[in-house]
């Protein structure tokens, strides 16, 4: 499936152009995998396989490509991207919607979302932040998710935080839902003392998918080969960068030099660790724990229907 992104930006190598088609990638498939957001250490995985040849290795040249205002799931379901990173909460509306999308691979095995504050707040469980103020993004799963973890009186403060642990200092609001694989280590290299609640540890349907590949429907159907293919070259990608977090490391800030390399190493060495399940292996899905969740989010009244029964995930190509 060869589609072009002409209002993506791509990330190559800063001392790289993108350059026409040669011979040898003429026979080459070409695939865009859109990110979720900047590049970080969730995609060190995907940076590994282009930069050792793996995608090569199955006949594949891909674009890599970052979101300029469509999400990865309009990209993936209008064919503007094959691949797509994103996360099984926002899921939820596409698929309510009959969006044509479906999670093929999880990049990490365990759910690495909390609730980031300072330890000067005195916070022993997420009970405490009962009646303090939450940084929303406004998403309505997320703050059913919080409200069912913290207590149904959030106070909440809308807007986008770029670095939780300054906006936290800065005294702006007294936690966030974060992602501890980069939001937790942040803080841990700053020096600065804070909680970080993981919503797993405090209930266990909130151990879902963040974050997830997906594809569209009709690729699935159309040319499952292509999807395998890709999928085979992403897990020895990650499978590599779960063994060697330094050098993937630096691999990601090759491809993208405008990254915090302390933090991207420091990050990298907590991620890898999470990318592989107990038996070495990446990318598979626990079904019973992606319906849990849905389950939930039907019963807390978030959408009018029950979603099926393996709703938009499928662990068949892998």
């Amino acid at each position: 499936m060869a589609i072009m992104a002409l209002s993506l930006m791509a990330c190559q190598p800063k001392e790289t152009s993108t350059k026409a088609a040669s011979d040898t990638t003429d026979a080459l498939t070409q695939v865009v995998i859109s990110l979720d957001w900047v590049p970080n250490t969730n995609h060190t995985g995907l940076y590994v396989a282009q930069d050792k040849g793996y995608f090569k290795e199955q006949g594949l040249e891909v674009q890599i490509v970052q979101p300029s205002e469509d999400s990865a799931s309009t990209l993936v379901a209008n064919d503007r991207a094959d691949f797509g990173i994103y996360f099984q909460p926002n899921m939820v509306s596409r698929l309510e919607k009959g969006v044509p999308i479906t999670a093929v691979a999880a990049i990490l095995q365990h759910n690495p979302a909390g609730l980031l504050s300072l330890k000067s707040l005195g916070a022993k469980s997420p009970k405490d932040l009962n009646g303090k103020r939450y940084s929303t993004w406004e998403d309505p799963i997320d703050d059913a998710t919080v409200s069912h973890i913290v207590g149904n009186d959030l106070v909440k403060i809308p807007g986008e935080a770029t670095d939780a642990t300054v906006a936290l200092r800065m005294n702006q609001f007294d936690y966030i839902l974060a992602y501890y694989g980069w939001d937790g280590v942040h803080a841990k290299l700053k020096g600065v003392d804070t909680n970080f609640f993981f919503l797993r540890d405090y209930e266990p349907i909130f151990d879902y998918y963040a974050p997830v590949v997906i594809t569209n429907n009709k690729l699935l159907n159309s040319n499952p080969q292509l999807v395998k293919k890709t999928l085979a070259a992403m897990k020895k990608g990650y499978i590599y960068a779960a063994k060697n977090p330094e050098e993937s490391a630096n691999i990601l800030i090759k491809y993208a030099p405008e990254t915090n390399k302390e933090l991207a190493l420091a990050s990298q060495k907590y991620i890898s660790k999470q990318y592989l399940d107990d038996e070495g292996d990446w990318g598979k899905f626990d079904y019973d724990r992606w319906d849990r969740f849905y389950d939930w989010v039907y019963k807390q009244g978030l959408i009018d229907k029950p979603l099926p029964p393996q709703a938009g995930v499928s662990n068949d190509y892998l």
